[in-house]
């Protein structure tokens, strides 16, 4: 099971790739904002999105492989 930050990070780039998404489709800003500026702010938030969830994704692997690496020295040091 992840922890509250995993699920957090996850959460946070879900809700700005959709967001970036919204506004590149034009759902978010008045139509009498320039396309060029709906582009860019929609992509910058599409991208950050996707950077959040891989480094998430990263994060919780390597703590988990750290978490494992520290059992399993725990384990070998304990006397019978």
């Amino acid at each position: 099971m992840g922890s509250l930050f995993t699920y957090i990070g996850y959460g946070a780039g879900i809700i700005f790739s959709l967001f970036g998404t919204a506004i590149i489709l034009g759902f978010v800003f008045p139509k009498d904002v320039p396309a060029q500026f709906k582009y860019i702010m929609g992509s910058t938030l599409l991208l950050y999105g996707l950077y959040r969830m891989t480094t998430t994704y990263f994060k919780s692997k390597r703590d988990t492989r750290l978490s494992k690496e520290d059992d399993e020295t725990t384990n070998s040091n304990t006397l019978p």
